[in-house]
């Protein structure tokens, strides 16, 4: 089933005068929401018993929780300490994930640096092989985790590299941001055939299941010649993208993605949009 919430929590949520995550699952119920991303940017701070408690408030409302590993995971590092610390960053976000009754894991895979890039990539897949094996050998088989579409031109992650990686492992998904597809094209994703032409290069590459089944992280972004500037909302009307053809596409090929919103501070309100315009396109 297609699911819609927000990445993070919307300004709104606080000024209705909520204070902890323990309060989401309700507040989403009742906005209609159905989902609801954990970001762990800054590292995996939190508790056994809070994440179990939030765990439980999720099932009770029927809203799912995914996971955002910590930004700094860099599988393209270098040194080889540094570069497979990711492992175990990615194996405590699927710990509080298991914790969450979840069971899908958000990425981003790793940067150049000063490294060629063909290079950067090579360690990428290195380490993503091994942490295939790893991940099962820790009582993991059964969790996605989802390398994701970056928005920097220097950051690992146009939509061939995470197709890549994604072939890697059957547990590989794909998260596809098309905020970020937009800026690193600089405003590629323009209408229809745009996203379509992204969804058939995924079912010719990935396959029906990973493709239909994929996460989708959804803002409309600034960008520069370099990429990614910052995320904007959907008041914005100059640099997109539009998420109706997005849709319309998810609509026509029977897709079934989780989609985040990932707007500035209305991650609740744009998702709310999202979610009632798909209602609106697939009664008529």
């Amino acid at each position: 089933m297609i699911k819609f919430g927000p990445s993070g929590n919307s300004d709104s949520f606080y000024a209705d005068g909520n204070k902890s995550t323990l309060e989401m699952p309700k507040w989403l119920a009742q906005r209609d929401l159905d989902i609801f991303e954990y970001s762990f940017g800054k590292g995996v701070l939190i508790g056994k018993d809070t994440a179990a408690a939030i765990g439980v408030e999720a099932k009770k409302y029927g809203v799912e929780l995914t996971v955002h590993a910590p930004y700094y995971i860099n599988f393209a590092n270098p040194e080889t300490a540094k570069g497979e610390a990711g492992f175990r960053y990615l194996l405590e976000s699927l710990a509080a994930t298991r914790l969450f009754q979840g069971r899908r894991v958000v990425f981003h895979a790793g940067t150049e640096t000063k490294q060629r890039r063909e290079v950067a990539f090579g360690l990428i897949k290195e380490r993503l092989i091994a942490f295939s094996e790893i991940k099962r050998a820790e009582g993991y088989e059964n969790f996605i985790v989802c390398p994701e579409t970056m928005g920097k031109l220097a950051q690992i992650g146009d939509l061939d590299e995470i197709i890549e990686l994604c072939l890697l492992d059957e547990s590989y998904y794909p998260c596809v941001d098309f905020g970020h597809l937009n800026a690193r094209t600089a405003g590629g994703l323009k209408g229809y055939a745009d996203y379509e032409t992204v969804i058939k290069t995924m079912l010719n590459r990935l396959g029906s299941e990973k493709t239909k089944n994929m996460h989708v992280h959804f803002s409309k972004i600034m960008y520069s010649g370099k990429g990614e500037i910052k995320h904007l909302t959907f008041a914005d009307d100059v640099y997109g993208p539009d998420y109706l053809p997005l849709l319309e596409v998810v609509r026509d090929y029977g897709l079934t993605p989780y989609i985040l919103s990932e707007s500035a501070g209305t991650q609740a309100e744009d998702a709310a949009e999202m979610k009632c315009a798909y209602k609106r396109i697939t009664a008529n």
